[in-house]
């Protein structure tokens, strides 16, 4: 086991290395457009929405429809949760520093609770945490990294024992849910409590805090159900997305398969499902619980419909468990080993290729650069279903062997 001076000493390292290369693409806008990401001048776009949405509801406009205070007209479609920045005098002026502040929390609380061990793991972490797909979020500050930091805490909350500290995160985990919807996989984390007893409780704090936000819950909802975004082509992210790129628009195209990955791999997993529990450590036990959150939130996403890569920021709970597999057996580490390199082909791919065809491809063949990013998109869709098989090889075993543990009180 790596010591605690060691993790600290990589940590330290990994933070200063991607806070100077997330500085020097705000430093240098050209990046930004050369990776596809967005435009060079308008940093932290998404928050900048949320803002104005507060900025609309503040002068008695109706956020929840297409936002003249937002350059994109963009309509609010969260919960009116989000308005609790309005009501701390936040408006769209505040959004450079904001923003700097949202994705600096980002960067510590993704060192601080992956903790990489030896120069390896830091490697891994410095590259998931500045590829592209990562680098989108943070040049939007996405509301995901709100939801990220919020289940980050939850997860913390997890790690120790008293009541009081898991009762913490299930609200917190409850709170993200209430502020972005998809977050209720968060559920998944309840299946660790070591009683029915406790997972009774669990259930019902999260369902309270849900019940108290319904009133503010119900307008996002109409609104997120009117404006249903169906993004496609570079950066896209979801089950839908592989057939839009060919130009294939029926829900059955991906349904049809997206039903048989899940049963396939549930047939891959049913041997482990059936495994007893094993005996494990506090830290074994917190990566693998993190793993399974990270994991549910990932793989839900990918079949709740489309969006952008940037959603891979919850694949930061992924790797102190992945990386542990090696002490497991060698099927397992072979298992992981995929996952892994899946998710670097899923993260790096699109935005790597964009920049080869943009500064060296584009400008000498732009009919072969658009085929090339035709060809690439596919291929990274393809990696996106094979890494949610790799992840739902892992979670359904997890789900049955937990569910059947607190059903037998084990």
């Amino acid at each position: 086991m790596p010591s605690e001076s060691s993790s600290w000493r990589h940590g330290l390292w990994v933070a200063g290395l991607v806070a100077v290369v997330w500085l020097a693409c705000f430093r240098f806008p050209s990046v930004w457009v050369a990776t596809g990401i967005g435009e060079a001048q308008r940093p932290f776009m998404d928050l900048y929405g949320i803002l104005a949405a507060n900025d609309a509801q503040r002068a008695g406009v109706d956020p929840f429809l297409p936002n003249d205070f937002d350059p994109y007209h963009r309509p609010h479609v969260y919960s009116n949760w989000w308005f609790a920045l309005g009501w701390l005098g936040l408006g769209r002026s505040d959004t450079l520093w904001l923003g700097t502040m949202l994705v600096t929390i980002v960067l510590l609380i993704s060192v601080g609770l992956v903790r990489p061990g030896t120069r390896r793991e830091g490697i891994a972490l410095f590259l998931l945490l500045v590829s592209p797909a990562l680098l989108l979020a943070v040049n939007r500050a996405n509301n995901d990294l709100v939801v990220f930091v919020m289940i980050s805490l939850g997860l913390v909350c997890f790690r120790r024992e008293p009541w009081y500290w898991r009762a913490l995160g299930i609200i917190l985990f409850a709170v993200s849910a209430v502020l972005k919807y998809s977050p209720l996989v968060t559920l998944i984390v309840l299946l660790d409590l070591r009683s029915r007893r406790a997972l009774a409780a669990g259930v019902g704090l999260y369902g309270l805090v849900l019940l108290l936000a319904w009133p503010g819950l119900v307008q996002g909802w109409q609104s997120a159900a009117r404006f249903v975004p169906a993004p496609d082509w570079l950066y896209a992210y979801g089950a839908p997305v592989l057939l839009r790129n060919l130009e294939i628009t029926a829900a059955l195209g991906w349904l049809a398969p997206a039903i048989l990955l899940l049963v396939w791999t549930g047939v891959l997993g049913y041997g482990k499902m059936n495994d007893p529990e094993p005996p494990r450590s506090g830290p074994e036990r917190a990566a693998e619980r993190e793993f399974m959150c990270g994991a549910a939130l990932v793989a839900g996403l990918f079949f709740l419909g489309s969006s952008y890569v940037y959603k891979l920021v919850f694949a930061v709970w992924l790797l102190p468990w992945l990386w542990r597999q090696g002490r497991v057996d060698r099927v397992e580490l072979r298992w992981a080993r995929a996952a892994w390199f899946l998710l670097l082909a899923v993260v790096w791919l699109e935005g790597g290729m964009a920049v080869v065809l943009n500064l060296l491809i584009g400008p000498w063949s732009l009919p072969l650069a658009q085929g090339l990013l035709k060809a690439t998109l596919i291929l990274a869709q393809l990696a996106t279903w094979a890494l949610v098989a790799c992840l739902l090889r892992f979670l359904l075993p997890y789900v049955a062997r937990r569910g059947r543990a607190l059903w037998m009180g084990v």
